[in-house]
């Protein structure tokens, strides 16, 4: 074989994949599905530029109004934007008025409302700190009026604080624990004002 014939054939090949994926780098999205730049059905790893769009899995920066990914979210999403949502697993930082997350969040989600069914692992702040009290466990540190969770591991501080067991501590104006199983002072009550300390 002709070294000088495949060379430019080789050289072709690899920039038509190098501006395929520069493709995906870049999202810009009035209203999902259309229009916008890169298909729902795929990925960008970069910035996303929006209105409303929607990608699969999504590494790197959200921009704009409201946000969906239908996969994984992996960076910070969520600068001037009302809502987010991320059907998979989220790590990094999510921003939003709204959050709404299926999968397990690692990191900081910060916003008026947080709404998730997945476990979550890192800092929650907002308003409504809402993780599904049948299933989602927290560990780390919820700030809000209203924090809920199953198991919590770690600190909640706001008006009302909830959760089924808790190894942490509870600040707020009702701190309720459900679960005291592990308590050697059973029976002790549910809620506690101020400060409620779970071991």
């Amino acid at each position: 074989m002709n070294i000088t014939k495949t060379l430019p054939l080789l050289v072709l090949v690899t920039a038509s994949v190098g501006i395929a994926r520069a493709d995906n780098f870049f999202q810009a999205s009035l209203w999902a599905p259309e229009p916008q730049l890169v298909d729902s059905a795929e990925d960008v790893s970069g910035i996303r530029l929006q209105v409303y769009g929607e990608n699969r899995n999504v590494t790197g920066l959200d921009i704009g109004f409201a946000h969906s990914t239908t996969g994984d979210f992996k960076g910070l999403g969520g600068l001037f934007t009302i809502y987010n949502h991320v059907g998979g697993t989220t790590t990094g930082v999510q921003w939003g008025l709204f959050n709404r997350t299926e999968g397990p969040v690692t990191g900081w989600q910060g916003g008026w409302v947080n709404v998730n069914t997945g476990e979550l692992t890192g800092l929650q702040t907002g308003i409504v700190n809402w993780n599904d009290i049948d299933t989602v466990d927290v560990t780390g540190v919820q700030l809000g009026f209203v924090n809920a969770a199953k198991h919590v591991h770690g600190v909640q501080l706001g008006l009302v604080n909830f959760a089924e067991t808790l190894k942490g501590v509870q600040i707020g104006l009702w701190n309720q624990v459900d679960s005291r199983d592990w308590d050697q002072f059973d029976p002790l009550p549910k809620v506690f004002p101020i400060l409620n300390i779970g071991f």
